[in-house]
């Protein structure tokens, strides 16, 4: 017996095929996309936009056109239901794009929903929005054995493979701090859509970072649309430690979802530790794990990580903001910094004067005013560079 399945546009969830409004989003499913499934074998074939080219997925080989357009370079990363290459955009100056290809010919009946419905909501949301910490999809098309979308290529690392290279397996308290500042920013603006977009997934491992430390929120496969009056979601996404009690059906998930998400991942970059395996710990080694968490962030964590969550910040902003009280440095400290920077940099100039002595030697310049003189301006100039390299001049530093 054939059965048609429906996905919903507006948010990507499975819908009846005479439904008027979508159960998830609440929204009337606009043209959406019709799935066959046939007998028992449930292979799915979706009624998508043509792969212009028809290249079958194991042709993704370096040195390749794909698309007529896009110069595979090599593959990236892999995981879940799909491989991300690395590629040339050869009609757009060569800009170097991630071509994200998610094959459902290795895929089960459920498989196939679940990467239709990640699918849908990934290409539904990026394709809307833009922010600095969100990455672009400039196209997506599909054939009957794959999808794929087009989007920026970010040269970098997620945290979680970033924690694994890091000494002792975790980041300092201003980096962290840094980096939690920076997802406030763009989950505030996923929040602030209409309707809002709770992302429902923050961890280390959909959170990636570029060699000059800019933030990326990667992954959108089951962010979805709040829906006002709703008691709860429709299923129970997320990732084990990092999502929220509510979004296990207990209540719909909003805002304060992501504050808890948030917290885990900042735990978990503090200690070292995933949130499940802190939870299963006993009482000796939960104090233990406890003491790697500096005291003066441990009151904001242990607030957004509430179990009932009206107990937690009322958004990103407030989080951001306490994030930024703890960030600024109290002024002992850049005393201490200063002089410490001082005492450096007597050494530095010291050097450098030693070094203008003997060019000057050989230039007969034996001036001793003329030596102090030089002395004096490259210990101020060491003490600037110093100054600047460590931040010091920076608001909140």
């Amino acid at each position: 017996m054939n059965t048609l399945l429906q996905f919903c546009n507006e948010c990507g969830a499975l819908v009846t095929q005479q439904a008027t409004l979508c159960s998830y989003c609440g929204r009337p499913p606009h043209a959406p996309l019709l799935s066959q499934v046939y007998g028992p074998q449930m292979q799915v074939q979706v009624s998508m936009p043509a792969l212009p080219a028809r290249a079958p997925a194991e042709q993704l080989r370096p040195g390749c056109l794909f698309a007529q357009r896009y110069r595979i370079m090599s593959k990236v990363a892999s995981g879940g239901f799909g491989v991300i290459y690395k590629a040339q955009d050869l009609d757009n100056h060569r800009r170097t794009v991630a071509i994200k290809q998610i094959n459902l010919s290795m895929l089960s009946a459920k498989e196939m929903i679940e990467a239709t419905d990640a699918y849908n909501r990934e290409v539904a949301h990026l394709s809307k929005l833009k922010h600095g910490n969100l990455p672009r999809i400039y196209e997506y098309f599909t054939r009957s054995d794959s999808w794929y979308i087009v989007m920026d290529f970010i040269a970098g690392e997620t945290l979680e493979e970033k924690l694994k290279k890091t000494y002792r397996k975790r980041l300092p308290l201003q980096t962290v701090i840094d980096i939690g500042i920076a997802l406030c920013d763009v989950l505030a603006y996923l929040h602030t859509q209409h309707p809002p977009i709770i992302f429902r997934d923050v961890k280390p491992a959909n959170i990636m970072v570029t060699r000059t430390g800019r933030v990326y929120l990667v992954d959108f496969g089951i962010a979805r649309r709040y829906t006002p009056g709703r008691n709860k979601d429709t299923g129970a996404l997320g990732s084990p430690g990092y999502a929220a009690p509510e979004q296990y059906g207990k209540a719909q998930t909003t805002e304060q979802t992501d504050v808890y998400g948030l917290a885990a991942t900042l735990q978990t970059l503090l200690t070292g530790k995933e949130p499940l395996e802190i939870t299963i710990s006993s009482e000796k080694q939960k104090r233990r794990i406890q003491k790697k968490i500096p005291r003066k962030i441990q009151p904001l964590l242990q607030q957004m990580l509430e179990w009932d969550s009206a107990l937690r910040p009322r958004s990103m902003g407030e989080v951001k903001e306490r994030l930024q009280r703890l960030s600024s440095t109290p002024r002992r400290q850049k005393v201490r910094r200063l002089l410490a920077n001082m005492r450096k940099s007597v050494f530095d100039a010291l050097l450098f004067t030693m070094l203008v002595i003997t060019v000057s030697a050989f230039m007969e310049l034996r001036n001793l005013w003329l030596v102090l003189l030089t002395y004096i301006v490259l210990y101020f100039v060491a003490l600037i560079v110093r100054l600047l390299k460590g931040g010091f001049f920076v608001k909140g530093a």
